[in-house]
C-alpha cells in the first residue's frame, strides 16, 4: 500500500503574500519578491503568527522596515 502524499495550501499564507505584495507595491512600486527572498517571507509569516495583531498592520509595520 502507498501513501499518498497531500499537498495542501494554507489560504492564511496565500492572503498573507497577498496582503505583504500588497504594501510592498504600494510603497515602492515593486512586489514583496523583489524585495526579500521566499524564505524571508516564511520567516515574516512565522513572525505574525506570533503575534497578536491583525495581518494588514503587521505587514505595513514589516514593509516600513524594508522599504
Amino acid at each position: 500500500m502507498t501513501t499518498q502524499n497531500v499537498n495542501t495550501t494554507d489560504s492564511s499564507w496565500t492572503v498573507f503574500i497577498e496582503i505583504l505584495s500588497d504594501e510592498f507595491t504600494a510603497r515602492t512600486g515593486f512586489g514583496v519578491y523583489a524585495h526579500i527572498t521566499p524564505v524571508d517571507a516564511s520567516q515574516a509569516y512565522q513572525q505574525y503568527q506570533l503575534r497578536n495583531a491583525p495581518m494588514r498592520l503587521f505587514a505595513r509595520e514589516y514593509v516600513r522596515r524594508y522599504a
